[in-house]
């Protein structure tokens, strides 16, 4: 068995911070074997919001898995996002990443989804280079099947339904099909705020799509959480964990193993 906490829109300058003081203390009650953070880990890019992500993020000891997010290139440095957008990200940030995780259970690797500028107007919005996504799943091949691959992002690559932020990631459906070939279990994802876990076949494959909600106070229509994932031989459960009234609370859970997806809770 695998425990990974998944946390995505932490937004440093705008964080929930009664709850991102007291879910260190909770989360150690999960036991987690691995962290996963899916990008905008700040609100603005400003130096000072990743020196205050990256004292929090030490807190966690063991080994992390990390992707930066739109929010994390310089809001306001036009200068630094047309030319080393991720260069506050990369000094403050990355070196806290092991980069990948592998044990027994699962395989975890990163994949940047996001762009310092775009060739449209919205730049929030994610991009996939299909042969680039292909070479980090290739490196991952010789991995047995007992392995459950985990790609972590931060732009859905398809968005799931009835959310309340809708999107386009450029390729995202392209690489779906890609990743349907791959051997590729589940795509860790954030962005949208709220959590979801929905089940796509691309390729007669089966991948889930995991959403992690937000810990910031940017919440839409549900409240702050992060996501509990427990792998094991036969299954796979993703619970979600609302802070709820000054304490994280389980709600909704979705397990999936050689049955159809199932969901329980409110």
């Amino acid at each position: 068995m695998t425990s990974i906490l998944q946390f995505s829109d932490i937004h440093f300058g705008v964080e929930d911070r009664e709850a991102m003081a007291a879910v260190k203390d909770y989360s150690d009650s999960l036991a987690p074997d691995v962290v996963v953070i899916c990008g905008d880990i700040t609100q603005d890019g400003k130096t000072s919001e990743f020196k205050s992500a990256r004292d929090w993020i030490a807190r966690f000891s063991g080994p992390k898995v990390i992707t930066p997010g739109n929010h994390d290139i310089p809001v306001y440095g036009v200068f630094q996002r047309l030319f080393d957008p991720f260069g506050r990200y990369n000094k403050y940030i990355a070196p806290l990443s092991d980069g990948v995780y592998i044990d027994e259970s699962v395989a975890i690797f990163p994949y940047n989804t996001s762009r310092g500028i775009q060739a449209k107007l919205d730049w929030s919005l994610g991009v996939v280079d299909v042969a680039d996504l292909k070479r980090v799943t290739d490196a991952f091949s010789y991995l047995p099947p007992r392995v459950l691959k985990l790609l972590a992002v931060h732009h859905p690559l398809i968005y799931p339904p009835n959310t309340p932020l809708s999107g386009d990631t450029k390729n995202g459906h392209a690489a779906m099909d890609m990743l349907g070939t791959a051997d590729i279990g589940g795509i860790l994802s954030g962005h949208v705020h709220t959590p979801f876990v929905i089940e796509r076949t691309p390729k007669k494959s089966e991948i889930l799509s995991i959403g992690s909600g937000t810990l910031s106070t940017r919440i839409r229509g549900k409240p702050a959480s992060f996501n509990h994932v427990e792998v094991s031989k036969d299954d796979v459960k993703v619970t979600a964990i609302d802070w709820i009234n000054g304490h994280f609370v389980r709600q909704e859970t979705w397990r999936k193993d050689r049955a159809p997806l199932q969901k329980t809770g409110p």
